[in-house]
């Protein structure tokens, strides 16, 4: 097949790094065209299937020849292709090159092999058996961390003389060679930037363009950015960078792919799950979840519709909740007694927050009336004054010095107010309920913790969360049974 992309390929702009839904036949192909459709709307001038974001390590050889085909049928000659055609084989990755070439591939993308740690000779051999077997323009691939195999600047300049290697892709994040790479290239060499957190200085520093995970879900973002440097904006161009900084450190270091097909969903363009070993709760934490989620509501990328809290005879609609795909029913039914629990942070600062939510006249009446008492064996409790919600407070472990009661009483608790002012003030929890409403939190803080600043950060984040959960009603029975395999104590597992 002739390339479907009509015209010479020169890389520009952005293109994701296409993460691949699967089914349990393999690759999802509608989910897949869905996606791809999403991405050239948003802004795509380009799409990269099989690259590490898509899995490719967890792919049978068919099934990456299904996902390339699809990725150039659905294209329809809109955007060039850059296949995926790497493999720890040097074989393999001849095998799939020449197939992606007979499906209408631009160009492909091959990462340095893996694993086995190969020579700066074979390195080279390898690249130079991969050119040679296609008319494609091929593109090196340098992704240290995983492969384990870093392509200093001096193998560039090698590879840069086989007939053929028309790029580089750099996720490795490092400047100090990225920039000397661009230094010494000639003009034809292409070079895109694959490690999302250094986008900007990349970029700034001559990249052409872009391959990025987080392009799946914002590749507009990366657009305007490259728009705002080429017209010497640089002012606007942090801005944008800065707004999407979070999100794409949880993307960068919680899983890749896994955690940006969860942003995907919640945004309502549907990719399922990763394949194990990757797992939500694990590699991605349940706290990273719901970071993820107001990353993306603070984007305006999460959809907002109705939801109707119902207090006895009294129903309340919240017009414009941030309704995340899956995540949020359409009406609370019971505000009488609701718990939520929520985790965020580690080491010493970590927080822990174990919370429950619900209507004065309630069960909660008894939280309010042992406010401040001191009993024997129970930690004592306090009334937060002057804030919105009626707010009991208590440390869950015992203070054990004038250090520790300070991060609990006064960090720790500051936290919880500027969490419930800030819950409030984000429609989550509707104004005209919370003066028929009382919340008591337990919050986890370690005797050793020594960082204000962190554990004010951690108990603000968890105890947004924990609310959250408790107004969603999160985790479900169904939830927490379909996850019990992946479910690990924070304490006994590294994280």
């Amino acid at each position: 097949m002739i390339s479907m992309y009509d015209g010479d390929f020169r890389f520009k702009g952005v293109y994701p790094a296409l993460v691949t839904p699967f089914d349990e036949n393999g690759v999802n192909e509608e989910q897949y065209r869905g996606l791809i459709d999403y991405t050239i709307k948003a802004g795509a001038t380009g799409v990269v299937p099989c690259g590490t974001t898509g899995e490719f390590t967890s792919m049978k050889f068919d099934e990456k020849v299904e996902a390339i085909r699809i990725a150039c049928e659905a294209t329809k000659g809109r955007v060039p292709v850059l296949a995926g055609t790497g493999a720890a084989s040097t074989a393999d990755a001849v095998k799939l090159t020449r197939r992606a070439e007979e499906l209408g591939a631009a160009g492909v993308l091959v990462v340095s092999p893996y694993f086995l740690k190969p020579s700066t000779k074979e390195i080279y051999e390898h690249f130079e058996k991969v050119a040679n077997s296609t008319e494609l323009p091929v593109f090196v691939y340098n992704i240290p961390q995983v492969t384990g195999v870093p392509l200093h600047w001096t193998m560039i300049d090698g590879l840069r003389e086989i007939d053929g290697i028309a790029g580089l892709k750099d996720s490795s994040g490092d400047l100090i060679n990225l920039t000397t790479i661009l230094v010494r290239k000639p003009n034809e060499f292409q070079v895109m930037v694959g490690h999302d957190e250094v986008a900007l200085p990349a970029l700034a520093s001559g990249c052409d363009g872009a391959i990025l995970a987080s392009a799946n879900v914002f590749p507009d973002r990366y657009i305007r950015m490259q728009t705002a440097l080429s017209e010497g904006d640089l002012k606007n161009a942090r801005i944008i960078q800065r707004s999407i900084q979070k999100i794409v450190r949880i993307f960068v270091n919680r899983g890749g792919g896994l955690a940006v097909k969860a942003a995907l969903n919640m945004i309502g363009v549907p990719v399922g799950h990763a394949r194990k070993p990757l797992q939500e709760g694990d590699s991605l934490g349940y706290g990273d979840i719901d970071e993820i989620r107001v990353c993306l509501e603070d984007l305006q990328m999460i959809p907002r519709g109705p939801v109707t809290f119902k207090m006895g005879n009294r129903s309340i609609v919240a017009e414009e909740y941030p309704r995340a795909v899956g995540m949020v029913p359409d009406s609370i039914d019971d505000l009488t007694l609701l718990h939520g629990e929520a985790l965020f942070g580690a080491g010493s600062e970590v927080a822990h927050i174990d919370l429950v939510l619900g209507i004065r006249d309630g069960p909660m009446s008894e939280a309010l009336d042992r406010a401040g008492k001191i009993d024997e064996g129970v930690h004592p409790s306090n009334l937060i004054k002057d804030l919105e919600l009626t707010t009991v407070f208590a440390p869950t472990v015992t203070i054990t010095s004038e250090g520790h009661k300070t991060m609990v009483y006064e960090v720790a608790q500051k936290a919880v107010v500027d969490a419930v002012r800030r819950t409030i003030t984000d429609r989550i929890l509707p104004e005209e309920l919370v003066p028929d409403l009382v919340l008591a939190v337990n919050a986890f803080v370690h005797p050793s913790a020594v960082n204000p600043k962190r554990v004010h950060i951690n108990n603000f984040i968890a105890v947004r969360h924990a609310i959250r959960r408790a107004l969603e009603g999160r985790q479900s029975t169904e939830e927490i049974i379909s996850r019990k395999e992946s479910a690990r104590h924070p304490f006994a597992y590294n994280q």
